[in-house]
């Protein structure tokens, strides 16, 4: 008799590559926001299908070379 071993891992799997409803839900952006920036280049990703699979450094990325620093006055 063979004996399997369950081993429980309390770790949660989260995907690598998210949808833009996904997406859109973690970071904030709207969906239809999301998908103008990819129409239009801005952000890197993946087709498969229908669906375009997206990932949260395509969003850094996209975030650090748009973000505008505040500029103190005084």
């Amino acid at each position: 008799m063979s004996v399997k071993k369950v081993i429980k891992d309390n770790t949660e799997i989260v995907p690598m590559f998210k949808t833009v409803e996904q997406m859109s839900k973690l970071s904030g952006i709207g969906a239809n926001k999301l998908r103008e920036l990819v129409d239009n280049g801005e952000i890197e990703y993946i087709q498969n299908g229908n669906r375009r699979l997206l990932t949260e450094r395509a969003i850094w990325d996209w975030y650090t070379r748009n973000c505008v620093q505040p500029v103190s006055k005084i």
